[in-house]
């Protein structure tokens, strides 16, 4: 069965950062569909996301749907959670884990700002 992870598998870092965001919003306004009536992709605060964002959060909300076989604006609070944990497990596993070339060249950066003091 094809799961989130399925779905962000051949996006970018980036893509998938901005449309977990962007179906987050979604999830978090499809409750309050009619309240709003806002297209859950304008922000104020940020820019409008990429083609391949925007593909990718349709796709994910399609998923949900689907697989739930039921709207967002359905969800109970039980449900609503689930797909929020679902969604913050995969995107804190998304940052590549710290290289110990990495490491040691922070560590030298760091030794050579103190030597100049």
């Amino acid at each position: 069965m094809e799961n989130l992870s399925d779905i962000i598998k051949d996006y970018n870092l980036v893509d998938v950062r901005e449309a977990f965001y962007y179906l987050s919003r979604y999830l978090k306004m499809a409750d309050n569909e009619d309240e709003y009536e806002k297209d859950f992709f304008e922000d104020d605060f940020r820019s409008i996301p990429s083609i391949e964002a925007k593909e990718l959060t349709i796709n994910l909300i399609k998923f949900i749907e689907k697989s739930t076989e039921k709207k967002a604006g359905e969800f109970t609070d039980t449900e609503y959670i689930k797909w929020m944990d679902e969604i913050n497990e995969i995107e804190s596993k998304l940052d590549p884990d710290v290289s110990i070339e990495t490491i040691k060249s922070a560590e030298l950066v760091i030794k050579n700002l103190d030597l100049l003091e």
